[in-house]
């Protein structure tokens, strides 16, 4: 069984569920603008979802799109992007059971972290409105230095911050590419959150675990 020295996190879609965050937004969403209302309201739930992307799509682009589908909407495209920064953080819950997971971490001294994209105000939010400010015993957020997940730099940060080495230090993300390849390419073993999705298919070299809850990877780390 392999053990590792330290642990650290993606955020979203890993140690909270940015996907539930989203669909609330969008519901809301939804109820507070009429022009929707000439479709269905399962439909017009699922378009804005599939366009989002999990996330990858620029956010003015993605409001653009919303106003061509429903020119009802009046609000410009960077209003929409503006509220959507200060709205999307207070709808995240964390995953049940990851807050448990996290201060048994920290009551045997395990080091870990959080690594996550996005811009800094709304992340640092995220991370308030779920629980995991007080807990983390460091977050960075590679935007607050002119970088972002794949670089292998802000992964090679990341893990001086836990004072361990990278071949030491386990990664865990839901992204194929941001998390999982950035964190391989300075040789860090890789947990993937699977997330409800099927399976891995990503190619090689495939990560060490897949998993569907953080739970799963505390035998490797206590």
């Amino acid at each position: 069984m392999p053990r590792y020295a330290a642990v650290i996190f993606d955020m979203d879609d890993t140690l909270i569920s940015r996907t539930g965050a989203f669909q609330r937004y969008l519901e809301r969403f939804y109820m507070e603008h009429p022009a929707l209302y000439d479709r269905p309201r399962e439909t017009a739930l699922q378009m804005m979802a599939d366009w989002d992307c999990g996330g990858e799509t620029d956010r003015t682009v993605y409001f653009s799109n919303v106003k061509a589908e429903w020119p009802g909407i009046i609000e410009s495209a960077e209003k929409l992007t503006n509220q959507f920064w200060a709205q999307l953080p207070e709808e995240v819950e964390p995953y049940p059971g990851s807050i448990d997971v996290l201060e048994q971490l920290n009551q045997v001294g395990v080091p870990w972290g959080i690594l996550t994209n996005g811009p800094s105000k709304m992340q640092r939010r995220k991370t308030v409105v779920a629980e995991l400010d007080s807990l983390a015993p460091f977050i960075l957020i590679p935007s607050e230095f002119g970088d972002q997940k794949p670089s292998p730099a802000v992964f090679q940060k990341a893990v001086e911050e836990t004072g361990s080495f990278a071949s030491e230090t386990l990664f865990v993300g839901d992204n194929p590419v941001t998390d999982i390849r950035g964190a391989q390419s300075i040789t860090m073993p890789t947990a993937w959150m699977k997330a409800g999705r099927a399976g891995w298919a990503g190619g090689s070299p495939e990560p060490d675990h897949v998993v569907d809850h953080i739970r799963e990877l505390v035998e490797f780390l206590i």
